[in-house]
């Protein structure tokens, strides 16, 4: 997933992990409760190439509306994905619940980032960075409205101007 061009397929399959998970990156991982529910809000850069202040949130509420269970970046906390990050491996790496309905953050084998019914892949934020288990570099997000739902989709290999950066867990 190199294209920094593309978008977001409708016939994208899960990611399905090929060896061993990557360690922790160096730096500092946030520490979380294992009891307490997050927001991830991050910057990231508009159209425009400005930087705007958002959330991780479902593009769509169900499957009636075209890529609904990709993930996408939106200024309104209202609409965010709230996480419980569990399961926190040996390395460091958290399996994220998303609250109310009960899917979990994962990947798309594109590297799009989407709600899943089942764990292929797990997250951890460090130094402001949002990373995976399997996939390397950090997260970033593009704004894609061609053939697709219109939205800031969240991903992996978008280039380094589109990482999210300072990349936050922040309470409910």
């Amino acid at each position: 997933m190199t294209d920094p061009q593309r978008s977001p397929s409708e016939n994208d399959q899960p990611y399905a992990p090929d060896g061993p998970p990557l360690p922790l990156p160096a730096g500092a991982a946030a520490e979380v409760d294992p009891d307490t529910w997050y927001y991830l809000r991050a910057t990231y850069l508009t159209e425009s190439g400005k930087d705007a202040v958002g959330y991780l949130s479902p593009l769509g509420p169900n499957a009636t509306q075209s890529f609904w269970d990709y993930i996408v970046m939106r200024d309104d906390v209202d609409a965010a994905c709230q996480f419980q990050l569990q399961d926190v491996d040996q390395r460091g790496w958290a399996k994220w619940l998303i609250k109310d309905d009960g899917y979990h953050l994962c990947l798309k084998a594109t590297g799009w980032y989407y709600r899943a019914s089942a764990y292929t892949a797990r997250f951890a934020v460090v130094d402001g960075l949002l990373y995976n288990d399997y996939w390397k570099g950090a997260a970033g997000a593009v704004y894609r409205s061609l053939l697709v739902s219109s939205g800031y989709y969240v991903g992996q290999d978008l280039g380094d101007r589109q990482t999210l950066k300072n990349c936050e867990l922040v309470p409910v």
